[in-house]
């Protein structure tokens, strides 16, 4: 009983749209128990919350702060591999949070992730669909 309450708060505190991912699937198999790993992944897959997840989608705010976690810590770790190793990138990247967002391709739910500084603006291209697979770059300043 105690594990069915704790895994139903779980997950309704992480995803109450689910849109299955590979950051959701590894949610799930956190699960010691093989009943609770499924039960999670049924959740997951459930209509109604694909339903909530398509009318999220329509709505760039309610997209991007579904994604908000996991696009900070994936452009993060992109923008900081890059300043360790160019001068170029590490002069502008602090580990600021990218305080603007835009659709990319709203269709595919992909969006681009922003912070303007002085001279340049640093951008993240996020795909919802591989957290990891992000893109970073830096463009002058318009």
């Amino acid at each position: 009983m105690r594990k069915c309450l704790t895994l139903s708060l779980v997950l309704l505190s992480v995803n109450s749209w689910a849109e299955v991912n590979k950051d959701d699937l590894l949610k799930c198999r956190s699960y010691a128990d093989p009943n609770a790993r499924a039960q999670c992944v049924q959740l997951l897959k459930s209509p109604r919350l694909r339903v909530a997840s398509s009318e999220c989608k329509k709505k760039l705010s309610c997209w991007e702060k579904r994604f908000r976690e996991q696009a900070e810590r994936h452009c993060s770790n992109a923008f900081a591999r890059r300043a360790k190793y160019s001068s170029y990138w590490e002069q502008y990247w602090s580990g600021q949070d990218f305080d603007k967002v835009s659709w990319i391709d709203q269709g595919k739910g992909t969006m681009m992730y922003y912070e303007r500084e002085s001279s340049v603006v640093l951008q993240c291209r996020f795909y919802p669909s591989a957290p990891s697979r992000v893109r970073v770059s830096i463009a002058p300043a318009r």
